[in-house]
């Protein structure tokens, strides 16, 4: 278990909390592999019937670890192990069969904004603020969200998000599909729905679940293989390298010289 990721099991509901203050809920590698450990548990575990994803700070995740994705780029993390880990967890979450309901607020940056795809329900504040900054940071789309994104979006939204980095705050997240509703607390909300959900019949839920992905899983999987592969030859980049230092020394990235 991470340190930073907690789990609650009640009533037939998981509860999955993101808790990492001092790093605003960036995932590290540790939490990856803790996270995929839940929900392959929660999956496999026939008396769970509904999981709630929420956070304990004001910032539902900030993205990835920007140290690890340094330490990746200067060959002093291993990428293979790195990448694995990862895409256990997106595995994990694309192919879990109970449903999941994600409660946000504050800021979801990169992967804090592509794994709400695959959550079946999404409640946000009014102040939430999704990012995917891939680009700025000398980096692809992860997760899918090449294909993914548009789908839930519309292609303008999703081009101005992978390609500019453009935000998206939650009233537009609303109005394109991309959340349920705006509430002023969606933990409570989440947690209304996920108790409604685990109250219904299990094998009609999941069934009901499975139909309605059974389209997309493959290609999405595909997608997932595609884009990080593609993504980590970019952080061994000088691109990536010059962006994820200019970030963290909290200075205008030069990408002149490129």
């Amino acid at each position: 278990m991470s340190d930073f990721i907690s789990v609650q099991h009640d009533q037939h509901i998981y509860t999955i909390s993101i808790d990492r203050p001092n790093a605003k809920n960036a995932l590290n590698i540790e939490m990856y592999t803790t996270l995929a450990n839940i929900l392959i548990e929660a999956n496999n575990d026939d008396s769970v019937r509904a999981i709630l994803l929420t956070h304990t700070t004001e910032v539902f995740c900030s993205g990835n670890d920007m140290h690890d994705f340094l330490h990746m780029s200067q060959g002093t993390l291993n990428n293979s192990d790195s990448r694995q880990q990862v895409e256990r967890f997106m595995v994990a979450l694309l192919n879990c069969r109970k449903p999941i309901v994600a409660a946000v607020n504050g800021a979801a940056i990169g992967i804090g904004t592509t794994l709400l795809q695959y959550c079946d329900f999404v409640f946000c504040s009014p102040h939430t603020r999704f990012q995917t900054p891939f680009t700025p940071l000398g980096l692809c789309p992860e997760f899918a969200s090449s294909i993914q994104l548009e789908k839930i979006i519309g292609t303008r939204k999703a081009k101005a998000m992978l390609m500019m980095g453009e935000p998206m705050m939650a009233s537009e997240a609303e109005s394109l599909g991309f959340v349920n509703q705006v509430v002023d607390s969606p933990f409570n909300k989440a947690q209304t729905y996920v108790k409604q959900l685990a109250s219904l019949p299990p094998n009609a839920m999941r069934n009901t679940k499975a139909l309605l992905n059974a389209s997309s899983i493959e290609p999405l999987l595909a997608c997932i293989e595609i884009e990080n592969q593609l993504l980590f030859d970019l952080l061994a980049q000088p691109e990536a390298k010059e962006a994820i230092s200019a970030f963290l020394e909290k200075r205008a990235p030069d990408f002149s010289q490129f």
